[in-house]
């Protein structure tokens, strides 16, 4: 009878020691590894720092996140180019069983929204340069060579060239980087060309908004929803609905 008891509290030691690390090290192991594989993959980011904290420190292996702050660096949305991208969040309640134990049979995107149960808050914020938007424009726009962006809280101008009817001539585009429908756009308000001659051709085809983010499904519910347009940079805040 003494052994009998002796092995069952043997057993339960071992089981406390195992719930013990579990909580302590093996589920916030866990969901810190994940969501910052998740910033990577959706950012392209090769510099990521994430760091989660609650109180009591327990609730994380149940996935009770209090407060979420992450950093990636020269991060990518789609194909365009940020120069710094922060992610923040409050009263996350996260899927830890979905994290450990993934669903079958579904896609990596529905598998990241199955993670996140809800949110407090949750706000990703990043800055647009005039470089990064300049190399979409020359990679993106049929045409329209070399462009040179320049950024003021006013709005943007586009100076470059572009051939119409096998002739080329210096252009002038004037816009906003705005938000809409939770993504990002680049509205195009007015084009001026220098040449007298080409004056005459019909431009409305380069007037059609482009879509900066067209190509990113955004994580965890997140849309664009805010633009700021600052000196040389365009700030933009993603929130969750």
């Amino acid at each position: 009878m003494k052994k009998f008891l002796a092995v069952i509290l043997g057993l339960i030691v071992v089981l406390l020691i195992a719930a013990g690390a579990f909580v302590q090290f093996v589920a916030p192991n866990a969901l810190t590894n994940y969501l910052k594989d998740r910033v990577i993959f959706f950012t392209k980011a090769q510099e990521v720092e994430l760091s989660l904290d609650s109180l009591p420190d327990a609730k994380l292996a149940f996935g009770y996140v209090d407060n979420l702050r992450c950093t990636a660096s020269d991060a990518t949305i789609g194909e365009l180019n940020l120069k710094k991208v922060n992610l923040e969040g409050t009263t996350l309640n996260i899927n830890i069983k979905e994290i450990i134990f993934p669903t079958e049979g579904i896609s990596r995107e529905e598998h990241t929204d199955r993670c996140l149960t809800s949110a407090g808050s949750l706000e990703l914020s990043g800055v647009i340069t005039a470089e990064s938007l300049s190399k979409f424009l020359a990679e993106k726009v049929d045409r329209l060579e070399d462009p040179q962006v320049t950024m003021t809280p006013q709005g943007i101008s586009v100076s470059s060239s572009v051939k119409i009817i096998n002739r080329s001539t210096n252009v002038q585009i004037g816009g906003q980087i705005v938000a809409r429908d939770g993504d990002l756009f680049f509205h195009l308000e007015n084009i001026n060309i220098e040449n007298a001659i080409l004056r005459r051709v019909n431009l409305d085809r380069f007037l059609n908004d482009l879509n900066l983010t067209q190509s990113v499904k955004m994580p965890f519910g997140l849309k664009f929803r805010t633009v700021e347009m600052r000196e040389g940079e365009a700030f933009v805040k993603a929130t969750r609905d």
